[in-house]
């Protein structure tokens, strides 16, 4: 119980927290309302509930993005207030490791995660009417251990773990082009044209 677990803080200051129920497998939920705790099961289908990541909107109300084990697939989960809505949003081959999740300025999700397939990272959309996905860098051995965070601008930038070269790595998203780190190549340049790449070098 309580493994792969996720918070996010909402406007009253009072946690939100995903996490995973690995007794039974199941995708669950927490809340504190300032004076007591609630728990839901969120998603029972199958093996469900890792690598969770959880985001609570201007309403109060929580979006978790996780791993489906049983079908390989990214979910989304989206409480509406009254109940819980579940979908796919990736079953493009074994996607959905490492994911994690933001808002947009509209509340509309954006998540990072792993595609453990390629072992490339992606990046899933939702613009209000139906979900896209898309390759960000596939140089190497990439996508671990993903953070997902939206600017003033409303710009998806990112940090993982490549292992490649064990290097931290940073993308952003510019609107016109992509700049590979070190000079880059041209595969990293054709799957993600729209994102900017570098390593930070921290050390």
């Amino acid at each position: 119980m309580g493994s792969h677990a996720s918070l996010a803080i909402d406007g009253a200051g009072n946690p939100h927290i995903s996490y995973l129920d690995s007794t039974n497998s199941d995708l669950k939920f927490a809340k504190y309302n300032g004076v007591s705790w609630s728990t839901q099961t969120v998603d029972s289908a199958g093996s469900v509930g890792e690598f969770n990541s959880v985001a609570v909107d201007g309403a109060g109300n929580a979006h978790i993005s996780y791993y489906d084990f049983t079908n390989a697939n990214l979910k989304y989960a989206k409480y509406n207030g009254a109940s819980w809505s579940v979908q796919a949003v990736d079953s493009d081959g074994d996607v959905g490791f490492y994911s994690s999740i933001a808002l947009d300025g509209a509340g509309n999700p954006n998540i990072s995660y792993q595609s453990t397939t390629n072992f490339d990272l992606k990046y899933a959309r939702y613009n209000g009417v139906s979900w896209s996905t898309q390759t960000v860098d596939s140089a190497g051995t990439v996508g671990y251990y993903t953070s997902f965070a939206i600017d003033g601008s409303g710009n998806p930038q990112m940090v993982y773990r490549e292992t490649t070269n064990w290097d931290l790595k940073f993308a952003k998203w510019t609107g016109a082009g992509l700049t590979a780190p070190m000079g880059g190549n041209s595969r990293v340049k054709a799957q993600a044209r729209v994102f900017r790449i570098q390593p930070p070098r921290l050390t």
